[in-house]
């Protein structure tokens, strides 16, 4: 019974006594008068690039780009007249075999819908500022329209290297096939 007499008489102590006023703090010459906070994280960043390893194999003469062939004539942009008589440099190769590797999302994204498989040969006419003027299937063992129209789409309308002179054809090969 005391202890409960005691826990009481603290309770009301506790409730009853005044409560002591703030002190208001006093800025010094140390302490800045405004202090700004950290800017928060940024609230995007975009993936890193997906690792070159992982890329399908495109077969044995997917790294032979063939430029200078096929000559056609175009009457369009900056491919008039006749192209396929131009030479072609590394980085347009480079850059139109990246667009190739590209081309493997159209792939993967077919197989949701069907196993298909095969070789597909796109053909790309690159003017002498790098514009790439036409691009076309010239070789389909896929068969498949999504896939042909999507892998050309990675191709028309972009702007590459320049070839060393005039207008090239570039024939690249793509394989597609169902990892086993």
């Amino acid at each position: 019974m005391v202890v409960f007499a005691a826990l009481i008489a603290g309770l009301l102590y506790w409730r009853l006594r005044p409560e002591p006023a703030p002190v208001a703090a006093t800025p010094t010459a140390a302490t800045p008068a405004e202090v700004k906070p950290a800017d928060p994280p940024p609230l995007f960043a975009p993936p890193p690039p997906p690792p070159v390893d992982e890329v399908e194999d495109a077969g044995v003469d997917a790294g032979k780009v063939a430029t200078g062939q096929n000559p056609s004539t175009t009457g369009k942009g900056p491919c008039t007249g006749k192209c396929g008589d131009g030479v072609g440099s590394p980085a347009l190769d480079s850059a139109v075999l990246g667009l190739a590797r590209s081309a493997q999302g159209c792939y993967n994204r077919a197989l949701r819908t069907s196993e298909v498989s095969g070789k597909l040969t796109v053909s790309v006419h690159v003017g002498s500022s790098g514009a790439v003027c036409n691009a076309s299937i010239v070789n389909d063992s896929v068969g498949s329209n999504e896939i042909a129209s999507c892998v050309l789409g990675r191709f028309r309308g972009k702007s590459l290297p320049p070839p060393q002179s005039g207008c090239v054809v570039v024939n690249v090969p793509i394989n597609f096939t169902i990892k086993q």
